[in-house]
């Protein structure tokens, strides 16, 4: 596999790569527009960089065009931020898979696993990081939350992937990823759009049952602040400093994040149980701590 990285806002790649990307996700809080991803871009350059990197730490936003061969046809896409934290005296890396895809002519033939693992590895380098300096990576990823789509837009996520949302919720838990008992709202991507409070959150890479709050603190400052809200102050954004608020009291607390494990009880989920779920609505990760709590029990 043969990776193209792009993180300027004028590398001409980037329109080949958002035509890609376009054609990947349709839900309106979800996308973003090309202006969104040259935005983006535009702030790992430039004073706007080094005022950024001031109040975040050392980052860098990417989008990533993967071909089975250099100049060969694209067999999948991702755009990441990735992020350098000091955390009690180590140094963490964390990225946020803002969007993964592969295109439908390439599906079926491995791709997505290889491209999450050339994501994983290529953090420490956007980072200009040597692997064996930092203790962990972790990458963070959102879903959509199965239980809080509405039919339509469930109908329409499932027609347009080709694959169920629960079952895109089993490939990452397939691959380790844990969901965070935390209740994570995206703030809106642009002035045209509404904050999304639809998703799971989860992450890669993890060990134990539980994430550090001040972490993942310093994680979502970076990515609402960068990736998000592209740079504008995040005390104007309500959403943001919500979230932000409730991390830095567990933070002074010392209280982590629990995570939760998806394998088992979504391996146990059939087609009729999931639509009942759907049906009843709620929260997922309501209900895997309810599952949780009933098996220590």
């Amino acid at each position: 596999m043969h990776l193209e990285i792009i993180d300027r806002p004028d590398d001409p790649a980037l329109e080949a790569f958002h035509a890609a990307y376009r054609d990947a996700f349709v839900l309106p809080n979800e996308t973003e527009e090309l202006a969104g991803f040259q935005a983006c871009l535009a702030l790992n350059h430039g004073g706007e960089h080094e005022r950024l990197r001031a109040a975040y730490g050392p980052f860098r936003e990417t989008c990533l065009i993967a071909r089975e061969v250099a100049g060969g046809a694209m067999v999948g896409g991702a755009n990441l931020i990735a992020l350098r934290h000091a955390i009690d005296g180590q140094t963490v890396l964390t990225a946020n898979l803002n969007y993964i895809f592969v295109p439908p002519a390439a599906r079926g033939r491995g791709w997505f696993s290889r491209l999450v693992r050339a994501v994983t590895g290529a953090v420490p380098a956007m980072l200009d990081v040597a692997p064996e300096a930092a203790a962990r990576v972790l990458v963070f990823i959102e879903q959509n939350d199965p239980l809080r789509m509405d039919p339509t837009t469930y109908a329409t996520d499932s027609a347009h992937s080709g694959l169920d949302p629960f079952d895109r919720l089993r490939i990452w838990a397939g691959r380790g990823a844990r969901v965070l008992d935390f209740p994570y709202v995206q703030p809106a991507l642009s002035a045209d759009q509404a904050p999304d409070d639809g998703l799971v959150y989860g992450v890669l890479g993890a060990d134990g049952a539980a994430l550090d709050s001040c972490l993942l603190a310093s994680h979502l400052r970076g990515f609402f602040g960068i990736s998000v809200l592209k740079g504008a102050a995040l005390a104007d954004d309500a959403v943001a400093t919500t979230q932000l608020d409730t991390l830095d009291t567990a933070c002074r607390r010392h209280a982590p994040i629990a995570l939760l494990d998806a394998r088992e009880a979504l391996g146990q989920l059939d087609v009729e149980a999931a639509r009942a779920l759907v049906r009843r609505g709620g929260v997922l990760r309501d209900w895997l701590r309810a599952l949780q709590s009933s098996n220590v029990a």
